[in-house]
């Protein structure tokens, strides 16, 4: 099961990947999907930095 730590990392990469995809096209449909994944990758990032609680019980534990 992934934590919260390891589910930030992931939204954090799809940001990347999404945003690096939309620079290097032009103005092609497939750019519409890596809007989408721009989009999903922030909600998913705003949703689990809302929760900083679990963050921080997930970082004190060994």
């Amino acid at each position: 099961m992934l934590t919260s730590i390891d589910r930030v990392m992931i939204y954090a990469v799809l940001c990347i990947i999404s945003f690096s995809t939309i620079m290097l096209t032009s103005h092609h449909p497939t750019g519409l999907f890596a809007m989408g994944g721009l989009l999903a990758a922030i909600v998913g990032l705003w949703v689990e930095l809302s929760n900083k609680t679990e963050l921080k019980q997930q970082k004190k534990q060994p």
